[in-house]
């Protein structure tokens, strides 16, 4: 009985690992916009979040909160419009291909002709499906927000590059091909779903195991 005990015990342990496995990947596929290229080590992303900006919270708190919500899913993409009506044409249809990041100069950054900033992005959910790349950013020196068109986009390496007047919140976003639904490169949840039934499957299984091994001693 002990033998059958911990050939149980190694299954279940099997289920949950593999578990593990499947969510890291789907994290590590889905990932998260990072700086490459040149743009490594004369910038930094944040988190966008009133914490990390406390000046925009404070002079502009509907800014902050709109961009907090559509970070959580609380609000739409879309819902952008509700403060940039000019904007709302060419937010539809949109989906964020990767959450709105405080971008930081870093020694001056990367400067261009007339002061500009260049940063080069990796979008780990860029894929040949999402056309029409953007980058909605709320520039904090001119308080507007505007939609940068890249200088490039690197589908093979999942790459964008762009040249900004000024930093602070930025999102990359795109129309994906069949609607917003679509795929785009690869999804949390899937990952998420999966591991959590695995974990269901490894406690049925555990608790399966208990309960045998309780009936077999109260019939000894």
């Amino acid at each position: 009985m002990k033998k059958k005990l911990f050939g149980t015990i190694l299954a279940a342990a099997l289920i949950v690992s593999q578990a593990m496995t499947v969510f890291a990947a789907g994290e590590s596929k889905s990932g998260q916009m990072s700086l490459v290229g040149e743009s490594a080590g004369k910038y930094e992303l944040a988190e966008a979040t009133a914490d990390n900006l406390p000046d925009l919270a404070a002079e502009a708190p509907d800014v902050m909160a709109k961009i907090e919500a559509v970070n959580s899913g609380a609000a739409t993409l879309q819902s952008v419009a509700e403060l940039a009506p000019e904007l709302a044409d060419a937010l539809a249809g949109k989906v964020l291909l990767g959450n709105f990041k405080d971008l930081v100069p870093v020694n001056g950054g990367v400067q261009v002709e007339g002061g500009k900033y260049k940063v080069e992005l990796s979008v780990p959910s860029l894929s040949d499906n999402v056309s029409e790349v953007g980058l909605l950013h709320y520039s904090t020196d001119r308080k507007t927000w505007e939609i940068v068109d890249p200088e490039n986009v690197d589908y093979a390496n999942k790459e964008v590059t762009a040249i900004f007047e000024d930093l602070s919140p930025v999102a990359v976003i795109g129309k994906v091909s069949g609607g917003a639904d679509a795929s785009v490169g690869t999804s949390p949840k899937t990952g998420m779903t999966y591991g959590w039934a695995a974990w269901l499957g490894a406690a049925v299984v555990l608790g399966a195991a208990g309960t045998a091994v309780y009936r077999k001693a109260r019939h000894e």
